[in-house]
């Protein structure tokens, strides 16, 4: 994680919200196929993450297309074709978050087993795009960012991600952080949360956020 005195970014915070993204849309075919034919009451419980899961892709999406792959075209300019195919993978895996959208509303609605399948076999490949772009973002962008581009500008765009996720949904979004994270990144994490917010965390969203995955997933979290 990054810190006040750094000049160039710790890009690790990073890599924990992609496994937050790795660890739920993979999860989350097992959850829409699990969905009882006609519960649309369930239906609508996996949807609503569904949808709070493209959201926050989208965002960290734009904040990279904004914030983070014009600075690395005007200052790595031998590293031109891996940057714009950084950005073509955006695009397709924005496509493919449009459909998945557009299937959850139908599955809602629904919940019938066919309209199930079709949301989960989107999902799958979703989770697909999305793990070979994240795998060689990781491998092959991280290195570049922390070569040539400031710890104040990595900063900008960590914020503009936790600005994009509602005041109410923090907690429970630090639970899916932490969750799965080892030792060393969830003493990182919290580090970087104020000490109000690590008490609100210690009293409410431990249950909170148990809850949460609960309703999501069927099975406490491990």
């Amino acid at each position: 994680m990054s810190t006040a005195l750094a000049t160039r970014p710790d890009t690790q915070d990073m890599v924990v919200i992609h496994n937050v993204f790795r660890r739920n849309f993979a999860a989350l075919p097992t959850a829409v196929r699990s969905v009882p034919d006609g519960d649309t009451e369930r239906a609508a419980r996996v949807v609503a993450f569904v949808d709070e899961m493209t959201t926050a892709l989208h965002h960290h999406h734009s904040g990279e297309d904004e914030l983070m792959w014009p600075r690395l075209l005007d200052r790595t300019p031998t590293d031109r074709a891996l940057v714009l195919r950084m950005e073509e993978q955006h695009e397709r895996i924005g496509e493919l978050v449009t459909r998945v959208e557009s299937q959850a509303r139908g599955f809602a609605a629904v919940a019938s087993p066919e309209s199930g399948v079709h949301l989960a076999e989107t999902l799958t490949a979703l989770t697909g795009a999305l793990d070979e772009h994240l795998a060689e973002e990781e491998a092959r962008i991280l290195p570049l960012v922390e070569q040539v581009m400031s710890a104040a500008e990595w900063a900008e765009l960590g914020d503009r991600g936790r600005a994009s996720i509602p005041e109410e949904r923090r907690l429970v979004f630090l639970g899916f952080m932490l969750h799965g994270a080892t030792d060393q990144q969830r003493r990182a994490i919290l580090s970087e949360v104020p000490l109000p917010g690590r008490l609100a965390w210690r009293l409410l969203g431990r249950r909170a956020f148990a809850r949460e995955y609960r309703g999501i997933y069927g099975v406490d979290p491990a």
